[in-house]
């Protein structure tokens, strides 16, 4: 008999402790995360491995934002030219004049992609994976270029807070940009100490709550 009464009580209360377990807090169905960090945390680092010179540049600005929406996301990041840094004063003024990059014309490398599908809605806690193709817009030239993705999203918390206010979303990228495609000319000597090829990478955060 006690058996049995043991029994109907377990079969009674699993259920209810199996409601009663907390669920990971979803996404919102919309967020909007800005990337504007005021103490220009995040890095852009690129190298352009040549045979007579390796050239390493760092910017810790990447301003805009994303949206998510589902499982899609739409967005526009810029870095701006100016600050790109590269460790030898005379370099940066070369890469900013008007024969590299021409920071007074175009300030700023844009990335930009709209609608894209991800792998699922996003979860507190889980990173999200994919390749996809973004439009870069560099020295006054437009065109797309493959890029491989890793987002990370967390809920606002004490832990978070530490870092920046409001939910995040991290964003890691890599990348490459061909330079003559940009109609950044390598020429004369300058074939052999400056690469075809900038190998490009991103660690960006951006908060829902970050003003642009």
């Amino acid at each position: 008999m006690f058996v049995r009464f043991a029994a109907l009580c377990l079969a009674t209360l699993l259920p209810l402790a199996a409601v009663a377990q907390p669920k990971a807090p979803a996404a919102p169905a919309k967020q909007t995360f800005v990337f504007n960090d005021p103490n220009n945390r995040d890095t852009i680092t690129f190298v352009l491995d040549a045979p007579l010179e390796v050239i390493n540049g760092l910017s810790n600005q990447v301003k805009g934002s994303i949206t998510v929406e589902g499982n899609k996301a739409s967005g526009k990041l810029a870095v701006p030219v100016s600050s790109i840094k590269t460790g030898n004063e005379t370099r940066d003024g070369h890469l900013q004049n008007e024969k590299w990059l021409d920071a007074a014309k175009y300030p700023d490398i844009v990335v930009e992609f709209k609608d894209l599908v991800l792998p699922g809605p996003l979860e507190p806690g889980k990173s999200v994976k994919l390749k996809t193709q973004g439009k870069f817009s560099i020295h006054g030239v437009t065109r797309e270029e493959p890029v491989e993705v890793t987002a990370f999203y967390l809920k606002e918390s004490e832990d978070t807070g530490k870092r920046a206010p409001g939910d995040l979303l991290r964003v890691r990228a890599k990348f490459q940009i061909p330079l003559e495609a940009y109609k950044i000319n390598r020429t004369g000597a300058l074939i052999l100490k400056v690469a075809e090829m900038a190998d490009v990478s991103v660690d960006a955060w951006g908060s829902t709550q970050f003003k642009l």
